[in-house]
């Protein structure tokens, strides 16, 4: 039973404070106890409703409200505990996010009514190692990346599934992305989309210096190893998008399937590919 709802939320998009109030006010009128990280209760004048991140981490269900980058935010906290994400899209692609700030009412009533399933989204672990021993362990909804820094220099990454050799890439990065994260990062990069129900892996070389270097599709039990080497200069992991994780020549970063899922709210299992229509003008003859 729905009881306690928790809310995440950007605030640099339009609007944003203004949805959350009415959010909040129409949560609390039908019974449901809210939950506000304290910069967003501070800034609605709404104390009441403040909690920390553990109680946040109790609810029944996260509102991501915000682009896609504030649904990756509510899954790093949600799927240790397998807590359902409702995104509301308030950004400017929102390939996630499955309803607008004005249907969140509607959508809410559809979750008490159960009118609603759960996608379990494949989550990748990222582990850096240094010597032998873990620097970094990171989780990811989207991708992990390892890329060159602020110096314009092309690093070399020896690239492994299995520990078996695959390849050493001359390239500013690469991408390992989860279906979900195939039409971010590794889109950009010129990576595959996949169906977000897809069990797969994509490793998508950035800007590589040869013509044989192209995205590959892997299983999802498999795992990837690269190592990367740079004569200088600086070069970094990151995961979804968060905080750079610096490396140095010969660090090994492992990236493999996470025992965590990011369990998304959906109302309709298709609408992938209405959003590949509609947002990426899939199919679509562009006039210029």
């Amino acid at each position: 039973m729905l009881q306690r709802v928790g809310l995440l939320v950007h605030t640099d998009k339009p609007d944003a404070l203004r949805f959350t109030r009415e959010a909040v006010e129409w949560l609390s009128q039908h019974g449901l106890q809210v939950l506000l990280e304290p910069e967003i209760a501070r800034a609605l004048d709404m104390p009441e409703y403040q909690c920390d991140e553990s109680a946040l981490c109790q609810s029944d269900l996260l509102i991501a409200l915000g682009g896609d980058g504030t649904i990756l935010r509510a899954s790093h906290l949600a799927a240790p505990r397998a807590i359902p994400i409702l995104g509301v899209h308030l950004g400017r692609f929102g390939f996630i996010a499955q309803v607008k700030p004005q249907d969140l009412r509607a959508a809410i009533a559809r979750v008490q009514a159960g009118e609603y399933t759960i996608e379990k989204r494949l989550m990748v672990r990222a582990i850096a190692y240094r010597e032998g021993e873990p620097i970094c362990d990171a989780l990811a909804l989207n991708e992990v990346v390892v890329t060159k820094g602020a110096v314009a220099r092309m690093i070399t990454l020896q690239t492994y599934v299995n520990d078996t050799f695959l390849a050493t890439y001359s390239a500013d990065g690469l991408v390992v992305s989860t279906p979900t994260g195939s039409t971010a990062y590794s889109l950009s990069a010129g990576g595959a989309i996949v169906d977000p129900a897809c069990e797969v892996l994509l490793l998508t070389p950035i800007c590589a210096h040869t013509l044989s270097a192209r995205p590959l599709i892997l299983p999802a039990e498999k795992q990837v190893k690269v190592v990367v080497t740079a004569d200088n200069g600086e070069f970094h992991l990151q995961a979804d998008g968060g905080e750079a994780v610096s490396l140095l020549s010969g660090d090994a970063v492992r990236v493999f399937r996470a025992q965590e899922r990011t369990h998304l709210i959906v109302f309709d299992p298709d609408e992938f590919y209405t959003k590949l229509r509609d947002r990426l003008l899939w199919g679509e003859r562009v006039n210029v």
